[in-house]
């Protein structure tokens, strides 16, 4: 059962919560669900405050303040936000009632009329399909699950002799849960995020670009409960204010998905100039990319972040080759995470859509891997040539010149805050 732009507007009295994987959890299921629960609320709160019923597997919302039901508004913001949300499998809006045959028999008669009217305005004279999907924790119930769903069909078929019964790809769906203190009844499923709760697996510090790539990369460690804050690189004045203002309003929309992460900016430009004038252009990318890796593990290490993370991919540009992976990746002192290593280029795309980041990463704007950049790239790099190339440099005090300029920024208004801790 999935969401559809012709539904209806029916006016929910409760949300049905669905997770999948928190479901695998042992003793310590209590805390995924806590966390998932936090999540929700702050996704949700223009929809005001709820209370909050668990079940094994469920968590079931209720509006307070005697909000009787949800308005199309707030339907509206269930569609945008529950697909973003870490943790959740799916969501239903629908109707808590008591566990008996006669209220699920009122309700499902009093609501299903307008779901049918609205399907026959969408879709004219398609051929119209029903199913409804009953899942009984309560044995006690009276009737089994089939013998349930026998009887609403009758029913509803002979009230619409236009529908036909389809099991496998129904265009009208009932679903129909019944636990021994309440019963649910519900006709759409909206997709959640999945994965684990934002959070719940430890903070990590992700290289953020203006790219397409490190903002669905954020997006994934997310979905495996980690809590994701940043690090961009410019190299002002070659690179204009707009590179950092960008990375801002990326960092602000992956914001939305989570408690705020901090962004911090550090100017790679004395790293980047040293690298021109004392090393050969074909390393350029890849020394770059290592002193990256140095300064953000120190940074990492500042902030109390247990693991890097970046947007590479393999095969992607010339720095994301095995070997200069591999040689990029020894420049660093802390675990370094690539959740699109393996990711075709469309499914990053299609998930920056999806998140809303797509739009700003089309952005034309300079980043610092341009500035300086080679016209002849070496895409397979060996550790000991680098190495040597990089007897030429002072590291450490490249290093802190790089880092005595690292500031956080407020991605809300670009506020800069000088980062003292380094």
């Amino acid at each position: 059962m999935n969401e559809s732009p012709w539904q209806p507007y029916l006016p929910y009295n409760a949300l049905l919560c669905r997770y999948d994987e928190i479901g695998t959890k042992g003793k310590n299921r209590h805390a995924f669900e806590k966390r998932l629960w936090s999540e929700l609320r702050r996704r949700l709160a223009p929809m005001g405050e709820f209370s909050l019923i668990t079940e094994r597997g469920r968590i079931f919302l209720l509006p307070k303040d005697e909000k009787a039901h949800f308005s199309e508004e707030d339907l509206l913001c269930l569609r945008h936000e529950v697909p973003l949300i870490s943790g959740l499998a799916s969501l239903s809006p629908g109707f808590v009632l008591q566990p008996e045959l006669a209220a699920i028999e009122s309700c499902v008669m009093t609501h299903f009329p307008a779901l049918h009217a609205a399907f026959r305005r969408h879709h004219g004279e398609a051929p119209c399909t029903y199913a409804m999907r009953c899942r009984r924790s309560d044995k006690g119930f009276p009737m089994s699950s089939q013998e349930i769903e026998i009887y609403f069909a009758g029913k509803l078929c002979q009230q619409f002799p236009d529908m036909t019964i389809d099991l496998r790809q129904a265009k009208l769906q009932v679903g129909l849960e019944i636990r021994q203190n309440l019963a649910f009844v519900f006709f759409e499923r909206i997709a959640g995020a999945g994965g684990l709760p934002s959070g719940i697996s430890g903070n990590v510090l992700a290289l953020l670009s203006g790219g397409f790539d490190s903002p669905v990369a954020c997006y994934q460690m997310m979905r495996r409960g980690c809590q994701v804050n940043y690090i961009t690189f410019h190299s002002s004045p070659y690179t204009p204010p707009a590179t950092l203002t960008k990375v801002a309003d990326i960092a602000r929309r992956l914001n939305s998905m989570q408690n705020p992460g901090k962004l911090l900016a550090v100017n790679l430009l004395p790293a980047q100039k040293a690298i021109r004038d004392l090393c050969s252009s074909r390393f350029r990318t890849v020394l770059y990319r290592r002193m990256m890796m140095r300064i953000a593990s120190q940074v990492a290490y500042k902030l109390g972040d247990r693991a890097l993370v970046s947007g590479d991919n393999l095969g992607q540009v010339a720095s994301q080759t095995l070997e200069n992976l591999a040689v990029i990746e020894e420049a660093g002192t802390m675990m370094l995470l690539r959740p699109l290593i393996c990711a075709d280029k469309w499914q990053i795309m299609k998930t920056a859509e999806k998140i809303g980041t797509w739009e700003l990463s089309s952005q034309d704007v300079p980043d610092s891997c341009t500035v300086f950049a080679p016209p002849d790239p070496a895409t397979k790099t060996h550790l000991p040539k680098i190495k040597q190339e990089e007897k030429a440099l002072d590291l450490e005090l490249l290093l802190q010149q790089c880092l005595q300029s690292t500031c956080f920024i407020d991605p809300q208004d670009y506020s800069e805050t000088p980062a003292e801790f380094v």
